[in-house]
């Protein structure tokens, strides 16, 4: 549809819109964009003109069907198959290699990576296709490839995992042969076996907040944001930069987009680094001082028991106020400060069942999972009937690779809470993964529902800095992107 133009006042106001919801700034070269965005939306939705289409979206969820119209028009960005050579040979030649035979070496066969904005897909495949190459015991690793991005019709396409011949005009002939199959209309599918090992998700930069293991960004050894930077506000993408520097592992690495230019204040915490026509940023972290391990109460893995269970705790529990800045902490994702906090708490003699699942917490989103499993399983030894205990535990096992038994806690969960938001949420994403899209579905919409009944503004206790409001928002992303994929429609 062509571009018409709009009011002057409405135009700014429709940017300033996007801005305070998305933190994407709208540049003079896509206004163009903006105005055949909103000419096919007065069509679409039946709006007389632009101002009642800008009331309308005013008073519009984030995940209304106008909003999300809008969202998908602005955003649509052309990419494809191993896009910017320069970083893609480093990735295959040096940093994939090394990373590989170093976590040989430390038998700890586990990689993590998040692509951010992450449009069609095509950036994650490229990801994946890479691993292919490199791991011929792939099923032997626990491999976690996320992409994330606020276009729910661009994560639906991802998801289908469908391109045309223009999108594989950088793909490496034997990986075209290897992971596609060539439909009618020079249509190109990508292969199931990728498919099963990637996963996208809703997330937005601005809004949404990580590190954190509901949303699967914590403890990342890459971070891939390109060329979303150049929308974004410099406040906004210092914010995004410090949250993705909490997201990596210590020497964790971030590939931006050649067209990112950011300033050098927002660099805190990085190295930077050269390649022949790029670069790219490796974390540093210096280590706060720790209380020796020594000091803690070690306690030997323990069978979790069921739920009727009454287990006496071993020592009185500390007054609620000891525990305000642990909690303070875990709610600020500050996980290093917190577990040395922790640390404080249980050398005073606070052998409870609390501490235990604060060190669970911490543990798990600084990525080691195995010790936040043993520290979880202690405090359930002592609190059986905790339901925040069994939904760490399941999150713990998801990062495990677990289903099976990460399914069990969530179940587990849902036994002793049917509104735990939370759980039917993972138990959602479980299902479909697994497979059960038909069961994931419905488990999501229990999940929307909860939410929507739910005060809006009222915490989630196992999402920080996430309400009611804001999760039947993400719920609502969410569906419109399975659905879109499979068609379900019930």
């Amino acid at each position: 549809m062509p571009a018409t133009a709009l009011p002057p006042a409405i135009e700014e106001q429709l940017c300033q819109l996007v801005r305070e919801r998305t933190g994407i700034r709208i540049l003079d070269h896509q206004l163009d964009t903006l105005r055949r965005t909103v000419a096919d939306a007065l069509s679409r939705f039946g709006h007389g003109d632009a101002a009642d289409y800008l009331a309308a979206l005013r008073a519009a969820r984030a995940s209304s069907p106008e909003h999300e119209h809008l969202i998908a028009g602005i955003t649509v960005g052309e990419s494809y198959f191993f896009r910017d050579q320069a970083q893609m040979a480093w990735l295959r030649e040096q940093w994939l290699p090394e990373l590989i035979a170093r976590r040989r070496a430390e038998n700890s066969l586990s990689l993590r990576i998040w692509s951010a904005g992450s449009s069609d897909g095509q950036e994650l495949y490229s990801l994946a296709m890479l691993l292919a190459e490199q791991l011929p015991d792939r099923e032997q690793w626990n491999l976690h490839l996320l992409g994330t991005d606020i276009n729910s019709e661009a994560l639906a396409r991802a998801l289908r995992g469908r391109y045309s011949e223009w999108s594989l005009r950088a793909t490496p002939e034997a990986a075209r042969k290897r992971h596609f199959r060539q439909e009618k209309d020079r249509v190109w599918s990508i292969s199931a076996t990728l498919r099963d090992h990637v996963h996208f998700a809703y997330l937005n930069l601005r809004e949404d907040s990580f590190p954190s293991m509901l949303s699967e960004t914590n403890a990342l050894d890459l971070i891939l944001c390109r060329n979303v930077f150049i929308y974004f506000d410099p406040a906004i993408v210092a914010e995004v930069m410090r949250k993705f520097h909490a997201c990596l592992v210590p020497g964790g690495h971030l590939l931006l987009g050649a067209s990112d230019l950011i300033d050098s204040g927002t660099l805190a915490g990085f190295a930077l680094h050269s390649l022949d026509n790029a670069f790219y940023l490796q974390s540093q972290v210096v280590e706060p001082a720790r209380i020796s391990e020594a000091a803690w109460p070690r306690i030997p893995p323990q069978p979790v028991p069921q739920p009727v269970s009454h287990a006496t705790p071993t020592a009185a529990p500390a007054p609620a106020s000891s525990y305000e800045n642990i909690i303070g902490l875990l709610g600020r994702e500050a996980w290093r400060e917190a577990l040395e906090a922790i640390s404080e708490c249980q050398a005073r003699g606070d052998d409870s069942a609390l501490p235990r699942q604060f060190r669970a917490k911490a543990l798990a989103n600084l990525g080691r999972a195995r010790e936040a499993l043993e520290a979880c399983d202690a405090s359930l030894a002592l609190a059986a009937d905790d339901k925040h205990g069994h939904f760490l535990r399941a999150l713990i096992l998801l990062e495990l690779h677990r289903q099976p038994a990460a399914e069990e806690s969530l179940r587990r969960t849902l036994f002793l809470d049917r509104n735990f938001v939370e759980a039917h949420y993972q138990l959602a994403l479980l299902q479909m993964r697994r497979g059960a899209r038909e069961s994931g579905i419905k488990s999501m919409k229990n999940a929307l529902a909860i939410a929507e009944r739910a005060r809006p503004d009222r915490r989630l206790h196992d999402a920080a800095g996430r309400d009611h409001e804001r999760m039947a928002a993400i719920l609502r992303h969410e569906l419109r992107m399975y659905e879109s994929d499979t068609g379900y429609r019930k």
